[in-house]
C-alpha cells in the first residue's frame, strides 16, 4: 500500500462538523475545511451561517471584520455582506455589483453539532447526516471534546477502524493483550464498513476496572462502524463475569459508545471531533468525568502517533507499506473512501448513512 496515496483528495458532497453546537454563538468564527476559509456564526435568532472567510474586493478574511446583527462587515473596505453571502453595502457606493457576494455553505445542527456541506447545496440532504442520535438518548451520560490533528484525515480514520492497537498504545487505559488476539468479522457494505471483536473469558481492561469495578475475566465486545466519508461510531461493552455468549445485553453488562467526526483542514491536518458515552452510573457525573479523562488520555497518545506517521510520510518517497492479517478492516475503509473519491470525480453524489 502507498502511503503518499493520503493526498489532499477529499469527498465535498457530504457532512462533515464544522463545531460543537454549544461552541458557536452570535460571534464570528473562522475554521478552515478542505483547505478553504469558512466564517461561522449564529444568526440573532440562533440559525447557524457558514460563509467563505474570503471579501470578494481583496481577499481580506471576514473574521476579521466585525458582526453587524446578522450581516458581516469587512474590516478593510466596509463591504457588507448578508447570510447568504451577497453584498447588500458598499461604502460611498449605491450600485453593488452583481458578482460581489462570498460563497455560503449549506449547514445544519443536528445531535449537539454544526454540520456543514462543502459541496452542492443543492445535494446536501439532512437525512444524510452521520447518525449520532445516542448523544440525545437519556440512558447514556456523555461529554465531548475537539482536539487539532497534526496528520491527514484518512491516518486517522486508519486508527479509528484498527482497535488492535489498542494493546500496545493504550495499555495503561482502554487496552490489553486481549484486543489484538481477537477474531474480527468485517462487513462491507454500501453504507460503510461495520467490524465486531469478541473478546470471551479475558481480564478487563484498566478502565473497565477503575470505573465498572469488574475483576474476574469478562467477555468483552467492540462494534466499529465507519459512516462514510470520516465518521466513526465505536460501540464497546462488556460483561461482569464470563458466561461465553456473545450478547450484549443482560444485567451485568455496561455499554459505551464513542463517536468520532473527523473533519478533513489541509491534507496534513484534521479537526477531530468526539465524544464519549456511557450506560452505566450515568447520575454520577465524577464517572463521566473520569471515564472522559481516560478517553482524552489515550486520543492524545494517538496525536503523537499521528504526528509521527505524518512527518514520516513527508519524508519518505517510496512510501510503501506492508499490511498484514489484523488490517483487514482498515484496508476495506481505504477503498471505500477511495471508491467514494472516484464517484465523486464522476459526478456521484456521495451520502452518509
Amino acid at each position: 500500500m502507498n502511503t503518499n496515496a493520503f493526498s489532499s483528495s477529499y469527498v465535498h458532497n457530504a457532512w462533515y462538523v464544522a463545531a460543537w453546537a454549544k461552541d458557536l454563538t452570535h460571534a464570528m468564527r473562522a475554521i478552515t475545511i478542505m483547505d478553504c476559509p469558512v466564517l461561522l456564526y449564529r444568526t440573532e435568532d440562533g440559525r447557524p451561517i457558514a460563509l467563505e472567510d474570503r471579501c470578494c474586493h481583496r481577499r481580506v478574511p471576514l473574521s476579521r471584520g466585525t458582526l453587524i446583527g446578522d450581516t458581516v462587515q469587512c474590516g478593510y473596505h466596509g463591504f457588507t455582506f448578508d447570510c447568504s453571502g451577497k453584498c447588500i453595502a458598499i461604502p460611498n457606493q449605491e450600485q453593488i455589483p452583481p458578482r460581489a457576494r462570498v460563497k455560503a455553505y449549506s449547514v445544519c445542527e443536528k445531535h449537539h453539532l454544526i454540520w456543514i456541506w462543502m459541496g452542492d447545496p443543492a445535494s446536501a440532504d439532512e437525512s444524510l447526516v452521520p447518525d449520532f442520535s445516542v448523544l440525545s438518548d437519556p440512558r447514556h451520560a456523555w461529554e465531548s471534546d475537539y482536539m487539532h490533528a497534526q496528520g491527514n484525515y484518512r491516518l486517522i480514520i486508519d486508527n479509528l477502524n484498527d482497535l488492535s492497537h489498542l494493546s500496545f498504545v493504550h495499555s495503561s487505559t482502554i487496552g490489553n493483550a486481549a484486543t489484538a488476539l481477537a477474531e474480527l468479522e468485517v462487513n462491507d457494505s454500501e453504507q460503510g464498513v461495520t467490524q465486531t471483536r469478541w473478546m470471551i473469558n479475558t481480564p478487563p481492561p484498566p478502565t473497565y476496572q477503575r470505573l465498572a469495578g469488574f475483576e474476574g475475566p469478562i467477555d468483552r465486545w467492540q462494534v466499529i462502524s465507519f459512516l462514510p466519508p470520516t465518521t466513526v461510531r465505536i460501540r464497546t461493552g462488556g460483561r461482569a463475569s464470563s458466561n461465553g455468549e456473545r450478547s450484549f445485553n443482560g444485567d451485568d453488562t455496561i455499554g459505551m459508545v464513542a463517536l468520532h467526526a473527523i473533519t478533513p483542514e489541509t491534507a496534513t491536518t484534521s479537526h477531530y471531533f468526539w465524544a464519549q458515552t456511557h450506560d452505566f452510573r450515568i447520575d454520577e457525573p465524577s464517572v463521566t468525568q473520569s471515564l472522559f479523562q481516560e478517553i482524552r488520555k489515550a486520543f492524545h497518545e494517538d496525536l503523537e502517533i499521528f504526528a509521527l506517521q505524518q512527518a514520516a510520510i513527508l519524508q519518505d518517497t517510496n512510501g510503501e507499506e506492508i499490511s498484514c492479517r489484523a488490517d483487514r478492516a482498515q484496508i476495506a475503509v481505504r477503498r471505500h473512501i477511495q471508491r467514494l473519491l472516484d464517484q465523486e470525480a464522476r459526478g456521484v453524489v456521495v451520502g452518509a448513512s
